[in-house]
């Protein structure tokens, strides 16, 4: 079976990027309950971060042989500091992706280069706060020594998870819900993989 490789984006040919456009407006974290009831106005806004991040981050097209199956972007990029990243697979299917991801994640550390990487998460996506974990995320509390006071005690995930977050920050359904912070720095990057290994995959390019 073909491995999965990512390939910078290109707009062209224009079927395959309304093919991508057209599977990004079905990712419900990047709505609030106002733009999911619009299906023009949610069009807009994929084909709007799709262009922001061409133009000010990075944007990855992920085939499996001659199957599009999702895009890795890097937005809110401040250079040599951090970037947030988007995993985004039209399959629905996370586990298999791990490598791939965190390849993308090791090429942002050198390549960019950033210090850090993020992610934002409503609460409601637990699945993908699951798969994010798995890629060696923490909270942004989690297990990490506080500049002040001295010698405050590291939190443990799940108070960490209470607290590394965004109050209020988006309409699911009816109901308000937070967004999760989760962050790895490029120590902790490395750190994992001298313990764990680095998975094999194809490098974006």
């Amino acid at each position: 079976m073909a491995e999965f490789v990512a390939c910078p984006f290109t707009p062209f040919p224009v079927e395959k990027f309304e093919h991508i456009v057209t599977k990004c407006t079905a990712h419900r974290p990047w709505f609030h309950d106002y733009l999911w009831k619009d299906d023009a106005m949610r069009r807009q806004a994929v084909i709007a971060y799709l262009a922001d991040a061409f133009n000010a981050g990075k944007i990855w097209e992920c085939w499996r042989g001659d199957a599009l199956v999702g895009i890795l972007l890097v937005n809110e990029l401040t250079p040599f500091l951090s970037a947030r990243c988007h995993f985004l697979f039209f399959d629905s299917r996370l586990a298999d992706k791990v490598a791939l991801c965190r390849n993308l994640m090791g090429w942002c550390f050198t390549q960019l280069p950033v210090e850090t990487l993020r992610v934002e998460l409503p609460t409601y996506a637990h699945k993908l706060e699951h798969f994010v974990l798995k890629l060696g995320f923490r909270y942004e509390a989690e297990n990490r020594a506080f500049s002040w006071p001295k010698q405050a005690a590291p939190l443990s995930r799940d108070d960490a998870r209470l607290g590394s977050r965004k109050h209020r920050a988006t309409l699911y359904e009816g109901v308000w819900h937070d967004l999760l912070l989760l962050s790895v720095t490029v120590d902790e990057f490395r750190e994992q993989e001298r313990v764990h290994g680095r998975p094999v995959s194809h490098s974006p390019q």
